[in-house]
């Protein structure tokens, strides 16, 4: 373990729009794991420096909270929102969502890394696709499936700031934050705005 305690960055949407901004987030979180320049400490008898302090930390463990690339949720919420009346509207507007985030991912990492994940991706897909698709039965949008549908934008930026991690040979995963986080709630509130299904 590191003697360093961990360092949390969270990024929005407008900071991952494209390839290069993952690669700028990625090349930051690497910069900052590898720890900084520390003032030398005192020793007790006056003597700088000599207290067995490098002038460096150390490695940091750092971890990253992404959102969603920027305008993924508006397209996953229009998905969401043609499945009402159009299912070959909504399927298109899944497809675009799915190739602007397939094409950042190719442009970050060979594919021999971005192969399983664009195989994950792509099942994500079909798994909306499903969900979508019932929609138009109810003819109402529940704010569980808002929020199921835009979350897999959260999902797939963090897979692909990790595919660019992975192809710059650092130890590096991902987390799936439903795995471990669950928010029970009685009441029947949604994403808000973004997410609205009225």
């Amino acid at each position: 373990g590191s003697a360093n305690a961990w360092e949390v960055h969270k990024f929005g949407g407008a900071s991952l729009a494209d390839a290069g901004l993952y690669r700028t987030v990625g090349d930051l979180l690497l910069r900052e794991s590898a720890g900084r320049p520390v003032d030398p400490v005192e020793s007790s008898d006056g003597d700088a420096g000599h207290s067995g302090h490098s002038g460096h930390s150390g490695p940091i463990p750092t971890m990253a909270i992404v959102s969603a690339r920027g305008g993924m949720t508006d397209e996953l919420v229009a998905v969401v929102d043609s499945a009402l009346e159009d299912m070959a509207g909504a399927e298109s507007a899944l497809s675009r969502a799915l190739d602007g985030q397939l094409s950042i991912l190719k442009d970050l990492a060979p594919p021999e890394i971005t192969g399983e994940i664009e195989a994950r991706m792509r099942s994500d897909a079909a798994d909306i696709l499903s969900v979508v698709q019932s929609l138009r039965m109810i003819r109402s949008v529940p704010p569980s499936v808002m929020e199921v549908v835009t979350g897999f934008g959260e999902i797939w930026s963090a897979q692909t700031l990790y595919a660019y991690l992975k192809h710059r040979g650092v130890k590096v995963a991902w987390l799936d934050a439903r795995d471990v986080l669950i928010v029970k709630s009685d009441s029947n509130a949604g994403l808000g705005e973004k997410g609205s299904s009225s």
